[in-house]
């Protein structure tokens, strides 16, 4: 493996993935609604769907994805209903007490949503298929390069959005109002399905 070429996909994919986005204002948004110790499995999540991407991407199946791009339109629409739905429940939930509301949802469920927001969000796929295949050298092993590039993203994904989530639980303890961290999470699921619609590349 080359390491100046890791080292440079490094820095493109951390600065990719920090920037915020679809997957950044969910990872905020279930952070603040549900605290950092129920929403964290969420990070673990997004780290999973970024070591999918890379595998799909890298062995070959992302040029089907690329000669076929209703693929992502259909992606597309299944994760904006999903998360229509979810601000419509969260807007409409009943205001509990913290630790009552965090014992509601499940660690599976945050781990299950945060994957499936991220495998749906077509900005992925094609920043997947963008990137990965501009930091393979033909001079070193194919599968040592692919192994070394999807080890290195999926931790990168699990840092970053782990850090957005610790930030926005930083911020939701700060604040006592449960009904007003409803509504602002509701918000931004509405947010980040609006996103998905409108601005879809």
């Amino acid at each position: 493996m080359d390491l100046h070429l890791l080292a440079l996909f490094c820095v493109a994919f951390t600065s990719a993935v920090a920037v915020p986005g679809p997957n950044v204002a969910f990872a905020v948004a279930q952070a603040i609604k549900h605290g950092l110790k129920t929403a964290i499995p969420g990070a673990f999540g997004f780290g999973l769907a970024t070591a999918i991407h890379a595998t799909v991407v890298l062995s070959g199946v992302g040029l089907l994805i690329r000669d076929h791009q209703w693929v992502l339109v259909y992606l597309r629409w299944i994760g904006a209903i999903y998360l229509a739905y979810l601000a419509l429940t969260t807007f409409f939930s009943r205001s509990e007490p913290r630790d009552g509301a965090a014992g509601n949802s499940s660690t599976k469920q945050m781990f299950v949503d945060s994957l499936l927001v991220s495998l749906t969000n077509p900005k992925g796929w094609l920043a997947s298929l963008l990137t990965y295949p501009s930091f393979i050298s033909p001079h070193f092993s194919y599968t040592t390069q692919a192994v070394s590039l999807g080890v290195a993203a999926t931790a990168i994904s699990l840092s970053i959005y782990g850090g957005y989530m610790f930030l926005a639980h930083n911020a939701r303890v700060a604040f006592n109002n449960t009904a007003a961290l409803n509504k602002i999470t509701a918000l931004l699921y509405a947010l980040v399905a609006l996103g998905l619609v409108l601005f879809p590349y």
